[in-house]
């Protein structure tokens, strides 16, 4: 039980880590999916809105399939350097 919480852990830790270097992709994506937004749909807000909504959905998600990525390959190496013999 001890060893399950400690991944679980280890995870979560990782995770934030990894997250906070993702921000610079996803955050320009999204800035730049604003822009064409704002550019398409100058004088319609309610068209604007939407399309801005889409980009946060965008950017939500962004971060979410990186981070889960990268926390699985971290565990994955992390998972197989302890359990090998020495």
């Amino acid at each position: 039980m001890k060893k399950m919480k400690f991944l679980f852990l280890f995870a979560v830790l990782t995770g934030v880590v990894y997250g906070q270097t993702l921000l610079d992709k996803c955050e320009a994506n999204y800035k730049k999916c604003v822009f064409d937004c704002v550019q398409e749909f100058t004088l319609d807000e309610t068209k604007r809105k939407g399309c801005e909504a889409r980009c946060k959905l965008d950017k939500m998600l962004c971060k979410a399939r990186e981070g889960v990525n990268k926390v699985g390959n971290s565990l994955r190496d992390f998972l197989e350097g302890f359990s090998k013999e020495k």
